[in-house]
């Protein structure tokens, strides 16, 4: 399940063929289907209060994020009991995420403490860690408290796409983390922009991510690697970025 997922800058998306499509969904330019069309595409065309709350117990993961979030989008508040029902008894991890999101929607807090408490499950995958913060950013929530066990996943990540997306959101955990974990993310991010060895998104969406941090020291890993940089499509790319973390400071 992807709820949702990082739009990537029109150059990164050179680099696409790169990042195995299996781990990591990125958006395109392509206008992305309504909730209803989605549901009628899965055979669900009764989009009433009461058949999206049936469809909470569909056998389709999908279905049921999307029902859930389609009685979010219709504002039906009085659906908040069914939906935590659902999430109470969801086994599938990826869809306790969208679940959550939906609760979060209608401002129930249960869906927020939810993704709380997954991103703070060692035994989680990264995929799943990375699901729970993209949701807390998208949800405007804290994310610091997901930090220790970010990074612990982090440092076992072989998968250059999965890789690439966990630094797209280390800036929304560095916004409410201790010093010394803020500390850590700058040191990551700035290794990564710095390893050429490393695939090319990994270390696009590191500069992105240092961009967003804006701090004088992501300038100036930024200014080191445009100085280093051999490729002049990956060169260009750094360069917008600091441009862009320049105009905010400004």
């Amino acid at each position: 399940m992807k709820t949702s997922c990082l739009t990537l800058p029109l150059v990164l998306l050179l680099f696409v063929p790169l990042v195995p499509a299996q781990n990591v969904q990125i958006i395109t330019n392509f206008p992305p289907r309504t909730l209803a069309e989605a549901l009628r595409s899965k055979g669900i065309n009764d989009l009433s209060e009461p058949s999206l709350i049936a469809a909470l117990t569909n056998s389709d993961p999908q279905v049921r994020i999307m029902a859930a979030n389609k009685l979010a989008e219709d504002h039906h508040d009085d659906a908040t009991p069914a939906i935590e029902s659902a999430l109470a008894r969801e086994q599938d991890l990826n869809a306790q995420v969208g679940l959550a999101e939906a609760l979060w929607s209608l401002h129930d807090e249960k869906g927020v403490a939810h993704l709380h408490a997954i991103c703070t499950d060692p035994s989680l995958s990264f995929e799943v860690l990375i699901s729970a913060v993209r949701a807390l950013k998208l949800t405007h929530s804290p994310a610091g408290g997901c930090a220790e066990t970010f990074f612990a996943a982090m440092t076992r990540v072989k998968e250059p796409g999965e890789l690439a997306m966990g630094a797209s959101l280390l800036p929304a955990i560095y916004v409410d983390a201790k010093p010394g974990q803020r500390t850590r993310i700058l040191a990551t991010l700035e290794l990564l922009l710095a390893d050429k060895n490393q695939e090319a998104p990994v270390r696009l969406l590191s500069s992105q991510a240092l961009s967003d941090i804006g701090t004088p020291e992501c300038a100036q890993a930024i200014r080191a690697a445009i100085a280093q940089e051999q490729d002049p499509t990956v060169r260009t790319f750094f360069e917008a970025t600091l441009k862009g973390l320049e105009k905010r400071a400004n």
